[in-house]
């Protein structure tokens, strides 16, 4: 979609139109699916308006482009696809605003990007080769390195032109003997809130949440595009670009331009930003191993509880029709959603599981 336009403005506003007209056809005892379904889109439009307080906002997709050197596959998902380099909201880690793909081979590079990316590899964590064991010593290099680097650019953002100067990457000394590289890829969705002419600064700030190991920005804005809805393949009216988010999704998003709204693109609120990352990226590894470390018994206890949770939801499914099992299983998925963004992981996994349930038991009856 366009940039700007009025024809875009004219596209929400005739979603939250097509909303209220559609729940207000039905009678308030009417609890038929479709009925249901009416009432719950206008209840997430009329959210979300509340939250938009009239304010030109629309949401946005960035896909952002992420580059770096890796032993191997193993090595290119911890670097690309794991705790490390993705993007961060101001109001920090939300993974239900971004999605990463699978690493892939970059293919052929010149030499200077092949350079450049072995510079950045970091050298503490060859000194671990022989144990790269999950949440082992070699994951936590990466770990450190990367956080390392984000409290760097923080220092970059704040220091006065000229102030800091650090070695290039490339200067870093040579590999040990045997170590050859790997160049991987990957792409970024990432969802964001913006007004006009934001989209682009917004979308650029996000990328510059993910830096190299001098702490310079190193994700590459691929394209930026509009969400502003679709129409309805069942009966035409136009859906709004918050059925594509949810209500917990539309929370995290306004929280997030809200936080954002009056300095977007400011280098000191971006330190601001990398600062927090540094100490969640920290914190989310050390959560992982340390419930990666519990002994057997509490192991046990953490499947249990999944299995707790997936009786739960066969209890909640009977009787329940494959549209209501399906809505099940998408209200889960979106509460787990919004409990990652809170770091209550463990009752994310469980409502996860209750979501698998339910679609396969919906699958099987339809």
């Amino acid at each position: 979609m366009s940039i700007s336009g009025a024809g875009d403005w004219a596209r929400l506003a005739r979603a939250v139109e097509d909303a209220r007209r559609r729940a207000s056809r039905f009678a308030d005892d009417d609890w038929s699916d479709l009925a249901y379904r009416a009432r719950q889109e206008a209840a997430d439009v009329e959210a979300w308006e509340r939250r938009r307080r009239g304010r030109a906002v629309r949401l946005w997709v960035a896909w952002l482009e992420v580059r770096a050197a890796a032993l191997d596959a193993d090595d290119a998902q911890l670097r690309l696809a794991g705790y490390l380099r993705h993007p961060f909201h101001r109001t920090g880690d939300r993974p239900s605003l971004y999605f990463v793909e699978a690493p892939v081979p970059c293919g052929d590079l010149p030499p200077g990007q092949r350079e450049f990316l072995d510079g950045d590899y970091p050298r503490a964590a060859l000194g671990h080769l022989g144990d790269r064991t999950p949440y082992g010593p070699f994951e936590h290099a990466h770990v450190e390195h990367y956080a390392d680097a984000l409290t760097s650019g923080r220092a970059r953002l704040l220091a006065r032109h000229g102030e800091r100067s650090e070695p290039a990457l490339a200067a870093r000394g040579p590999f040990p003997p045997g170590i050859r590289l790997q160049y991987w890829r990957v792409r970024q969705k990432v969802l964001f809130l913006a007004g006009p002419g934001e989209a682009r600064i917004r979308a650029e700030e996000l990328a510059g949440t993910i830096v190299d190991g001098s702490g310079l920005p190193l994700a590459r804005v691929a394209g930026v595009e509009a969400n502003d809805g679709y129409a309805s393949v069942s009966d035409g009216h136009w859906v709004h670009p918050v059925d594509s988010v949810g209500p917990f999704g539309a929370t995290a998003l306004w929280d997030d331009y809200d936080a954002a709204e009056h300095d977007a693109g400011v280098p000191a609120a971006l330190a601001g930003v990398l600062t927090r990352a540094a100490g969640q990226v920290r914190e989310a590894f050390q959560r992982d191993a340390l419930d990666c470390a519990l002994p057997p018994a509490a192991r046990e206890a953490c499947s249990a509880a999944l299995r707790h949770a997936a009786e739960q939801a066969r209890l909640i499914a009977e009787g329940r029709s494959p549209a209501e099992l399906h809505r099940l299983a998408d209200d889960a998925d979106q509460l787990a959603d919004r409990l990652d963004d809170e770091d209550r992981c463990d009752d994310a996994e469980r409502l996860r599981q209750q979501a698998v349930v339910y679609r396969r038991l919906g699958g099987a009856e339809s």
